[in-house]
């Protein structure tokens, strides 16, 4: 009552703050009216009246005799009474029959007479009962209420809307009930964090009380040790420097005795006596001046003993030993992100960032940089916090296809799992982009890369071998001319580089391989026109196998792939003419996957055979056809292309089962590190499949345009992941 009814009946005051809910409420013009009803409280207030008045009955004095305590009411007396009070009663006729009841009893007729919980609300100005809810007030009414205040408003009778607005409560009631166990959880959290503060504060109170004895200690230590020195480094210089004193007090001693002898004869001795000790004091005078040492009067030690207490005195420098915990690099983690990303996307990893206890760091953090390097280029990382605390979202979108690591520092120091080593693919959907071309060649044929990044073409035509630069395709030379000696060619057809950068030709007019340097200087040669080994009949292509370094031939009209050492010397063949598993009709190139198995192109059979590194047949696909209605992811799709203005638009189209069986008289086969492989074929496109012989995609058309063919042959994909496709009767290489 004094907490609620007191300030509210203060004139003084003008407002009330609820001691429960905090609400605030303007007492200026309506006083305590103008506080929200509260009838738990009021009910409340009926409860300590009934309990106030069964503790001044349970205290009661006796009101006749006022010595004993009363255990009882007498109706008739309106009097409590005690015991003997009671044993009076009895005994007079007059009061016997009494009406007289326990005290016990009358406690339970005065909680009996308690009001219900729910009491009946009445109205402040008529006293009426509310028993009308005005909708356009949103307040309880009586009757007389609707025909004054309330006169043109709408209302309805309380029993018939209480539902409704019941609801209504309740659905507000649920975001606070959810609140209310999010603000209790959170005061969960700030009792632990004030725990561990608390339990943080006595071990750190103990730290500095066991760190100052022992610093203690320690100095105790130190002085011991000090002293030690003092007394050794004063001692050594006293005794050095009291023996010299010694010798030089000997030397003062002598001097002083040969001048005293000398004086008193010259004084007082006669002249015989005087020429007597001549010769003495000659060879004595002699003597001391031949041993006379004047270094000796140089004090051999100087007072020159100090002592260093700098370090000392920096313990004694007041300092802030005790702080907040910083972020620790060390403790940050990087979240294991992806080893692999596609040029072009967008690449996402996380860190975890704590501090040097090992906890979650919330707070914001300013020096932390992530970039994500290449031996040649730094891409810096955008770094945002994330919806977690102490986690951070890095996001990058490279640009260049090649090795790279993710770097990430705070304060120019690694966190842990940085460097992260991030390899960068060209993304397939990018190949068709844009191409450029390589023109005024002659019936372009094989190509191939090599270490220097240059590209190798074979120009069937001249015939030469062509070296271009990779990236503007400038001519660097040409060696070979029309022949059959060394070193000249009759249509040449495929081309391959060793380690040595020797560059290998096939020489298919001819039936044989030549090696050349890698400037253009023939080396050797290997092969006749026949089907045995190391025999060839118009063979195409040639590759040398990662692993082995062992020479592989596509021996085209022996229907064979033979296989030879770097030397030249044989190793064997597999392949015969046919169309079952393992057969050939016309291989014309092959091609190697990381795995070490063999790809081979066996172009009039429309198939892509693949052996495993042994020979052994594994599987063959070639199949484009697409499953389904056409919905296809996008790198499912053929790319129609059109020319406007020099640039080549891209429109992909799903792949439907007409016309597109298989591959058709596939030519040129080459497999990139990404793991995919591109066929040329004779309809005059590029097919892409994954290794397991997945369908991805196709370009090019026939015709003279970019991005179109006419007979498309060699085809490599160079370091920068550009495509090279020879694109042979339109005598040019197209660059994608």
């Amino acid at each position: 009552r004094c907490c609620i009814y007191g300030p509210t009946n203060d004139r003084r005051s003008t407002v009330f703050c609820c001691p429960a809910c905090h609400t605030v409420t303007d007492l200026t013009a309506l006083g305590e009216n103008g506080l929200l009803p509260a009838h738990h409280v009021h009910h409340l207030f009926d409860i300590r009246d009934v309990l106030t008045k069964v503790d001044s009955l349970q205290e009661h004095q006796c009101e006749k005799c006022e010595q004993e305590r009363a255990s009882s009411l007498c109706r008739d007396c309106g009097q409590y009474i005690c015991v003997e009070c009671i044993q009076t009663h009895e005994l007079w006729s007059e009061l016997r029959s009494h009406d007289i009841v326990p005290i016990s009893r009358v406690i339970e007729e005065a909680v009996e007479m308690l009001p219900p919980k729910r009491r009946t609300l009445r109205c402040s100005k008529h006293s009426k009962e509310l028993e009308l809810y005005c909708r356009s007030c949103a307040e309880l009414i009586c009757h007389n209420c609707t025909v004054q205040q309330h006169r043109e408003h709408s209302y309805d009778l309380v029993s018939d809307v209480f539902s409704t607005h019941k609801g209504a409560i309740e659905d507000k009631l649920t975001p606070l009930r959810e609140m209310l166990e999010t603000v209790t959880r959170s005061l969960l959290v700030f009792d632990a964090t004030l725990e561990s503060i608390v339990s943080q504060q006595k071990a750190i109170d103990a730290d500095i009380e066991e760190t100052v004895r022992q610093l203690h200690e320690e100095l105790e230590t130190r002085k011991a040790e000090f002293l030690d020195q003092l007394h050794e480094t004063a001692g050594e210089k006293i005794k050095l420097l009291a023996a010299q004193r010694d010798q030089v007090e000997l030397m003062h001693t002598q001097l002083g005795s040969a001048v005293d002898f000398t004086e008193e004869r010259l004084r007082t001795g006669s002249e015989g006596e005087i020429l007597a000790v001549k010769k003495y004091v000659v060879t004595k005078s002699q003597e001391l001046i031949r041993e006379f040492n004047r270094d000796l009067l140089v004090p051999c030690q100087r007072a020159n003993i100090v002592f260093k207490p700098h370090r000392l005195r920096e313990m004694s420098k007041p300092y802030r030993a005790v702080g907040i915990a910083g972020v620790s690099p060390k403790k940050c983690v990087l979240l294991s992100p992806s080893r692999a990303t596609m040029m072009g996307e967008l690449f996402v990893a996380r860190v975890h960032v704590k501090d040097e206890n090992g906890q979650d760091y919330p707070d914001p953090v300013e020096n932390m940089t992530v970039e994500l390097v290449s031996p040649t280029t730094m891409l810096v990382c955008d770094v945002e916090m994330g919806p977690e605390p102490a986690h951070y979202s890095i996001k990058c979108t490279p640009t260049i296809c090649k090795e790279h690591e993710l770097h990430v520092l705070i304060g120019g120091e690694h966190v842990q799992g940085s460097p992260f080593p991030v390899l960068v693919k060209r993304s397939i959907a990018s190949v068709t982009k844009s191409p450029r071309v390589v023109a005024k060649l002659k019936k372009p044929c094989g190509l191939v890369c090599n270490g220097k990044g240059e590209v190798l073409i074979v120009e069937s035509g001249l015939p030469k071998v062509s070296i271009f630069t990779s990236r503007g395709l400038k001519l660097v030379k040409r060696f070979g001319s029309r022949g059959s000696a060394p070193g000249q060619f009759n249509d040449p057809d495929g081309i391959t580089v060793d380690g040595s950068d020797n560059i290998l030709v096939v020489d298919s007019g001819n039936h044989r391989i030549q090696k050349f340097t890698a400037e253009g200087e023939f080396i050797t040669t290997v092969g006749t026109k026949g089907d045995g080994p190391l025999q060839f009949n118009l063979p195409t292509n040639i590759r040398i196998h990662p692993q082995t370094g062992n020479v592989y031939v596509c021996d085209q009209y022996n229907h064979r792939v033979q296989i030879m050492k770097e030397d030249f010397s044989f190793v064997g063949s597999f392949g015969r003419e046919g169309s079952e598993d393992g057969d050939f009709y016309g291989p014309s190139d092959v091609a190697f996957d990381g795995a070490g198995n063999t790809y081979v192109c066996d172009s009039w059979n429309n198939r892509i055979q693949v052996f495993d590194p042994s020979g052994h047949f594994l599987r063959k696909f070639g199949d484009k056809r697409v499953e389904g209605d056409g919905a296809q992811d996008p790198l499912l799709s053929s790319v129609h292309m059109s020319v406007n203005r020099g640039e080549v638009n891209l429109d992909p189209v799903p792949f439907s089962s007409e016309g597109t069986s298989g591959v058709s008289l596939p030519s040129g086969l080459y497999i990139d590190c990404d793991g995919y492989v591109f066929v040329t074929e004779a309809t005059n496109c590029v097919s892409i499949f994954k290794t397991d012989g997945t369908f991805v995609t196709s370009f090019g058309v026939s015709g003279n345009a970019l991005g179109e063919f006419n007979t498309p042959h060699g085809i490599v994909r160079n370091s920068e992941g550009v495509v090279c496709v020879s694109d042979y009767d339109n005598n040019r290489v197209q660059l994608f």
